[in-house]
């Protein structure tokens, strides 16, 4: 009995609940005022690892920088300020760099790494040339130079790093000149990391 008279008691205030929100019945407005916050980067944090390529498009002799941000482990402690890169750079990470050739030369047969074996002159292929000592990586150097030698309409280039542009020149043009045994008089240099 004394479950049926708070039953009689709730009833009345069930109504009027059900009829207040017939009022507002319909869409409701989806504008909850939540704008995106602006991306706060904090300027004293360590910089992060990059790992810049210098890749080479063979049919133009055009030279291509293709920087790559890896993201550190949350264990990595900062050296100098640079956080640590990877020890081995995964194969995909350098084929992604050669993509940013192929997409403007058209053809990737004439996409290769700017650190070229002696005698790539005489065969202009990929197979001749380094991955590895294309790269530069940002926890290292600050800069990556490449030193070239001209084989008739062919540019025949070594890349070199270092922590100056004049220390990456010098170094590109040391490995340049031992390897293919010419003078390497063409120099340019760009910085590992991106702006």
């Amino acid at each position: 009995m004394g479950g049926l008279r708070r039953l009689c008691r709730l009833v009345p205030v069930l109504g009027l609940l059900l009829s207040s929100n017939a009022v507002n019945a319909g869409p409701l407005p989806f504008d909850l005022q939540l704008s995106v916050p602006p991306v706060i980067a904090d300027s004293q944090a360590p910089a992060g690892c990059t790992v810049t390529y210098l890749i080479a498009d063979t049919a133009n002799n055009d030279l291509y920088a293709a920087r790559m941000r890896i993201a550190s482990a949350e264990t990595d402690s900062p050296v100098n300020n640079r956080l640590p890169c990877p020890a081995t750079v995964p194969p995909r990470v350098a084929l992604r760099a050669l993509d940013v050739c192929t997409n403007r030369a058209g053809e990737a047969k004439y996409c290769v790494f700017a650190d070229m074996s002696r005698g790539f002159e005489s065969e202009p292929d990929i197979r001749n040339t380094s991955e590895n000592a294309s790269r530069c990586a940002s926890d290292k150097f600050s800069d990556i130079g490449v030193a070239c030698w001209m084989s008739g309409k062919l540019s025949v280039c070594d890349v070199g790093c270092g922590n100056s542009p004049n220390e990456a020149v010098v170094q590109a043009r040391a490995r340049c000149e031992d390897k293919q045994q010419h003078s390497c008089p063409i120099t340019a240099t760009v910085p590992v990391s991106g702006p």
